[in-house]
């Protein structure tokens, strides 16, 4: 059976975007993530798969990211370091 990212095209509105967004930012402020690495990327694939899935409620959405979050494997890789070397200078991606 095929993912299904990969069997349907569903259109997204603004307001459902807009709560994607919100979750994700959160997710990654707390996961001290820069949005485009590669751990927050997987993350916003599971929040849209999670999301498409029928978790709209904005609250039950986040505590399933934070889940999410809280079960990834531990990242040691220089990538992780520079995250967090990024942020503690300042540094942001939208």
């Amino acid at each position: 059976m095929n993912p299904l990212r990969t069997t349907q095209c569903i259109a997204l509105s603004q307001p459902d975007l807009d709560t994607l967004q919100r979750v994700f930012d959160t997710i990654c402020a707390e996961q001290l993530w820069l949005h485009d690495s590669p751990r927050a990327r997987r993350h916003a694939r599971m929040l849209i798969d999670e999301y498409l899935a029928g978790t709209t409620n904005e609250q039950l959405l986040l505590a399933v990211g934070r889940w999410f979050a809280s079960r990834m494997p531990a990242e040691t890789s220089s990538a992780a370091y520079g995250d967090v070397l990024a942020l503690s200078r300042g540094e942001t991606h939208p």
